[in-house]
């Protein structure tokens, strides 16, 4: 070949360069800032224009209001669209609380600290203990959980979906209790069933003091319509709303059940 002069590569084989790190300047969190100040305006209540608290649908249209905001109307209407609004009506949204309260952390933890655990290390040039900046709760205990190689959220729990899930897809949750180490039941389990009550596992993060460390069986429902099952809390069988096991992926707890 003459000279040193490189070889020619065809279009389409020449290699691509690789990709410039993204370094994480004052750019990227402004871009993080920004998302979530879109997302709190969506989490307003319809009547105060504040960010929603106990938030609450009532029942016949699309509206959501602070608790508080619409104590007045409860029997009356809606106070933007005037659609008749029944007592029975009156639901608080779980989920939808949860979400705001991780949208609490989320903005505690983009403005609380000036500078982030990830960015302090890199200004420093050394390691920065995380604990100082992580969202506290359910994130912290689930990075403790890791470290320290303990049994996933669900591990020993079996999960029932029953009924029709709007609001969450069926398939969503079942891929959430995969993914926290429980087990999917194609049948609804029969609590009178000795079978059913003889299943030797146990719930690892079920409180040791509380009863509910006997089931390992749930038969979930979404608690958003207005099906309401008949209630099962027998031995090893317990009967939970959508909104409670929604609450325990987001707190990585097994929370306690209402009687």
């Amino acid at each position: 070949m003459p000279g040193n002069r490189p070889p020619k590569v065809r279009s389409g084989n020449e290699p691509r360069p690789a990709p410039a790190t993204e370094s994480a300047g004052p750019g990227a969190w402004a871009h993080s800032r920004a998302a979530l100040d879109r997302l709190e305006r969506l989490l307003r209540c319809s009547r105060c224009t504040s960010i929603l608290r106990e938030p609450v649908c009532l029942g016949g249209c699309e509206h959501i209001f602070c608790s508080n905001c619409v104590s007045d109307c409860i029997g009356t209407g809606c106070p933007v669209c005037y659609t008749p609004a029944w007592i029975q009506d009156v639901k608080i949204n779980r989920q939808l609380d949860s979400m705001i309260q991780l949208c609490s952390k989320l903005r505690h933890l983009l403005h609380g600290h000036e500078l982030s655990g990830v960015k302090v290390c890199l200004q420093r040039k050394e390691y920065e203990q995380e604990e100082k900046y992580e969202i506290p709760e359910g994130p912290q205990r689930a990075r403790l959980n890791r470290e320290q190689l303990l049994p996933k959220l669900f591990d020993g729990c079996y999960f029932y979906f029953g009924g029709t899930f709007k609001h969450h897809p069926k398939d969503n949750l079942i891929k959430l209790v995969t993914a926290a180490g429980g087990q999917i039941l194609s049948r609804k389990p029969k609590p009178d069933s000795d079978v059913t009550q003889t299943i030797n596992t146990v719930a690892y993060h079920a409180k040791p003091d509380s009863d509910q460390r006997l089931c390992t069986q749930y038969i979930i429902y979404e608690d958003l319509s207005n099906h309401r099952p008949e209630k099962v809390r027998q031995g090893k069988v317990w009967m939970a709303p959508s909104s409670w096991f929604i609450d325990c992926v987001m707190s990585f707890e097994l929370l306690p059940l209402d009687s």
